[in-house]
């Protein structure tokens, strides 16, 4: 397939800015340009049009890009990147603005007016002009809208708080021992939640996931008395989503983003669920990075009920797909994707080589 966006084209471009910069920073930005098409490669695997949703790191980065020398580097990867999407890859694809990224782009505050809060979505779609991309809106038609959802999410915001600082607070020291065994941190947590969660923007399911996950490192810190009862993490997925929620030093809560991002983004659950549109994260936070590709997983199964009358018919459709490669769809398109990576990386390449010389 011939490039919609011509090699000789996209060096011309991007040359002239990397012909100022340093070799160390022409290398971040090299590295941001490569980190972004691989986590592009993941989302690609799944079929259907791809969404890619922007978390307000990236934002951040256009908006201070000419004030901030590491900003506009990272700003001018994404661009390049997008050069990529538009020109090499063969798939429709656009970027995504949740209200999230709206709230915090407005400081996380809500805004003194309708008026406002356009000039805001106005200013955000001028920071992205760059990249060349469609933009879509989620969640939201017009201003109106969109000011509702930004006052449930500051509801929900000022909740949270709350509830994350009491959590902090609480001794959360416990006796694991049990008649087989220990007791499983994660499963204390989970129980310790309250049932209902007066939420109106954001997912009970992730929100509960991601304070289960902070309840069970205070859980595994705080009860290591008895060697007999030694506390069990469920692993490192638990230590990365507990670490989004932090607190920055002014007392903001940090983590509400992120949940975000994965509440939509979560590969997961796009491919049980065959969603039909591909939801991918952009983010320049290493922390929520890490979460989203622990969240890319695949898995199918085939259960046997041996008091069901049909259970041979189970236990053969078991076989069946232990015997089958119930990817190869993802493999197919890993594998269509490949050559247009590849002669990007090629191109991406030359044009560091020829800024250091």
């Amino acid at each position: 397939m011939a490039n919609k966006f011509p090699n000789h084209a996209f060096v011309n471009e991007f040359a002239v800015f990397l012909i100022d910069l340093e070799e160390k920073e022409i290398g971040q930005f090299f590295g941001r340009t490569k980190a972004f098409m691989v986590n592009y490669a993941r989302g690609y695997e799944l079929p259907g049009p791809i969404r890619l949703v922007l978390d307000n790191s990236l934002i951040q980065a256009y908006k201070h890009k000419k004030t901030d020398r590491s900003r506009g580097i990272d700003a001018l990867a994404y661009t390049a990147f997008c050069r990529f999407v538009s020109g090499w890859s063969d798939r429709s694809v656009c970027l995504v603005l949740s209200p999230m990224a709206i709230y915090e782009h407005l400081g996380r505050r809500l805004p003194a007016s309708l008026k406002a809060l356009e000039c805001a979505v106005e200013e955000v779609f001028g920071l992205l002009s760059d990249t060349r991309l469609p933009v879509r809106l989620l969640g939201f038609d017009d201003g109106e809208s969109l000011l509702a959802t930004l006052t449930d999410i500051a509801a929900d915001e000022a909740y949270l708080t709350d509830f994350v600082k009491n959590l902090d607070k609480a001794n959360w020291q416990a006796d694991l021992k049990a008649p087989i065994g220990v007791k499983i941190p994660l499963s204390i947590a989970m129980s310790s939640l309250p049932e209902s969660m007066p939420l109106c923007y954001f997912s009970k399911l992730y929100v509960n996931e991601v304070l289960a996950s902070r309840i069970e490192q205070h859980i595994v810190r705080q009860s290591n008395h008895d060697p007999a009862a030694r506390p069990i993490c469920s692993g490192e997925l638990s230590k990365s989503l507990a670490a989004l929620n932090t607190f920055k030093k002014n007392g903001l809560f940090k983590g509400l983003g992120d949940i975000d991002i994965l509440s939509i983004c979560d590969v997961s659950r796009q491919f049980q669920q065959s969603a039909g549109d591909v939801w991918i994260g952009q983010t320049l936070d290493k922390g929520l990075a890490e979460v989203l590709v622990r969240r890319h997983i695949y898995s199918v199964s085939r259960g046997v009920d041996m008091g069901h009358p049909e259970k041979e018919k189970q236990i053969s459709a078991m076989l069946e797909l232990m015997r089958s490669n119930p990817f190869s769809e993802q493999d197919r398109l890993a594998e269509r994707l490949r050559p247009m990576i590849l002669n990007f990386l090629d191109t991406l390449v030359d044009v560091c080589k020829a800024a250091t010389l």
